[in-house]
């Protein structure tokens, strides 16, 4: 405390007001950072826990499976579809997931690009139907892009053209079976081609006495083809054979003639062996002579007023075997 004085008569003496003192000033400076401190520090710890929630609540979120418990699990799942398409399916590329909702759960299968989605209020009925879902999507899963073609597949494209050739044996046609050539064609499309050939058979006689004909047979054919399966093959068509007869034996006056066998046709073909550019197989096939011709040697021991003594008629039925081989493209 200061006092100021005047000497001076008539002059009172006047108290100055009192400064505060520096350790006061301290203290209230104290007391307000310790305010701002509690206020940071309140800020900080509520900081603290929003962030140590939200981590939980992102671990929880992160942890649930894919499929929940109750409505089945990952093993489960791959256990069956290895049960349904075998131990080599690939497992790992399906991606299944059940999500539930209040009233309803969500099924998602991802194969690929390939996405299918379903809802049902029965998580479990989800899980059976992302079995089926699943199976079905292994089982028509295309070939990947990137993977070159099997060179033991025959390409996909249609129509496929084929040159083939056959050597068999043909009965009925000929007095005798006989050694069969035959070159083909056909155009294939998925289930259905056409087929057309040429065939020549090799030559076989017949001998009555001491008179008799030998016969040889070109001809051609063309079918229809119905292919239930790449391996086989129905056809259903028409043939028709030029038959070219000599006389042989002691004829007077020997002669060549020609008579015609023709009519239609059913036969069957398997082919086991089918590359990229080759295949093979066996074949079968049946003819029903509808025109039938006949070789006959004129007034063989007969009077010329009489019908000509015939000494081959073609028969009503005749068959053909071939193992067949060829290129396609």
């Amino acid at each position: 405390m200061s006092v100021a004085a005047s000497s001076a008569p008539g002059c009172a003496v006047r108290r100055l007001a009192k400064p505060a003192p520096v350790e006061d000033n301290l203290r209230l400076l104290e007391l307000a950072l310790i305010g701002v401190g509690r206020e940071t520090t309140r800020a900080a710890l509520v900081l603290a826990l929003g962030l140590l929630a939200f981590g939980v609540s992102t671990a929880q979120a992160s942890g649930e499976p894919d499929i929940p418990l109750e409505c089945g699990n990952r093993a489960a799942f791959e256990q069956q579809l290895r049960q349904r398409l075998g131990r080599d399916a690939p497992l790992s590329d399906v991606q299944v997931v059940i999500t539930r909702a209040p009233g309803r759960a969500h099924l998602r299968v991802q194969l690929g690009a390939d996405v299918r989605e379903l809802d049902d209020p029965s998580c479990t009925e989800l899980f059976r139907a992302a079995v089926v879902v699943a199976v079905a999507m292994l089982d028509h899963e295309p070939p990947p892009a990137s993977a070159a073609p099997s060179s033991d597949r025959a390409p996909r494209s249609y129509p496929r053209l084929s040159l083939g050739a056959g050597v068999g044996v043909h009965v009925g046609t000929l007095p005798k079976p006989v050694l069969a050539l035959e070159l083909e064609t056909k155009a294939l499309w998925r289930h259905f081609g056409a087929a057309a050939a040429v065939r020549y058979s090799l030559p076989a006689d017949k001998t009555v006495g001491d008179k008799g004909v030998e016969l040889r047979a070109l001809g051609v054919a063309v079918n229809g083809i119905f292919r239930p399966s790449p391996w086989w093959e129905a056809r259903l068509g028409f043939a028709a054979q030029r038959l070219a007869g000599s006389g042989t034996g002691t004829i007077a006056q020997p002669g060549s003639d020609s008579a015609w066998a023709a009519g239609p046709t059913l036969g069957l073909a398997l082919l086991p062996l089918q590359t990229k550019r080759f295949w093979a197989g066996l074949g079968a096939e049946g003819q029903l002579n509808a025109v039938r011709g006949r070789f006959q040697i004129l007034h063989y021991y007969r009077p010329a007023s009489e019908d000509p003594y015939v000494v081959y008629p073609v028969p009503w039925l005749a068959g053909s075997a071939f193992v067949r081989f060829g290129l396609v493209w």
